[in-house]
């Protein structure tokens, strides 16, 4: 008995490391008659500047979402981490989410490009990063690369690399992202006042 319970636990962590998503997405939903329509969010970077008692009900939705579509776990939203003066890290305010998603497996790191990929592909309307800027989402990192609201696309994430632009060796894999998917949120988004939070689409 004490065996079979034991194969259980091990079943259930390793579902939900890596299981499949319960309700695949048809498509991206920055191209769905119920988005296409409306005026889009202008890109928007909001840094944290103090630590807040629990996570914004944005970053909550965003987490069951990531549950409901998406391969992978949440490692988590809130944590308290001071950066330097006056500079706190997103999960102080908790307006970010890391995504357990490993880019040393396969399927991990393709669910993960795939996501990523996703929230930046332009719409059909030509709107660049469509998606992020409908749900708020203002930065990513995953595997040493990053995008924050307004760019062109993905680049070096600084902890990885050295100043002549070398990859720096014996990186600790969760500070290099390696191992997870962070995804950072700015205010409307986090407090829900985004076209895709307000749309059906985010009980979808």
């Amino acid at each position: 008995m004490r065996g079979r319970l034991t194969l259980i636990v091990i079943a259930a962590t390793a579902l939900l490391a890596g299981g499949a998503a319960a309700a695949p997405l048809g498509g991206n939903p920055a191209n769905t008659p119920l988005l296409a329509g409306r005026p889009i969010e202008q890109p928007r970077y909001d840094e944290a500047r103090r630590c807040l008692p629990r996570p914004r009900r944005g970053t909550l939705a965003l987490e069951r979402w990531l549950e409901r579509h998406w391969r992978g776990a949440s490692w988590g939203i809130m944590r308290c981490e001071k950066l330097g003066p006056g500079s706190f890290s997103l999960h102080a305010e908790g307006r970010a989410i890391d995504w357990h998603l490993d880019a040393a497996v396969p399927r991990q790191r393709r669910a993960a490009e795939n996501l990523i990929r996703m929230l930046l592909a332009t719409d059909r309307r030509g709107n660049e990063a469509a998606l992020a800027r409908r749900m708020g989402v203002q930065g990513l990192i995953y595997d040493c690369r990053s995008w924050w609201a307004g760019s062109e696309r993905l680049g070096p994430y600084d902890y990885c690399y050295r100043r002549d632009g070398r990859r720096r060796r014996h990186l600790d894999r969760t500070q290099a992202h390696i191992d997870h998917l962070h995804i950072e949120l700015n205010w409307p988004g986090s407090r829900l006042g985004t076209s895709f939070w307000r749309s059906p689409l985010a009980n979808r």
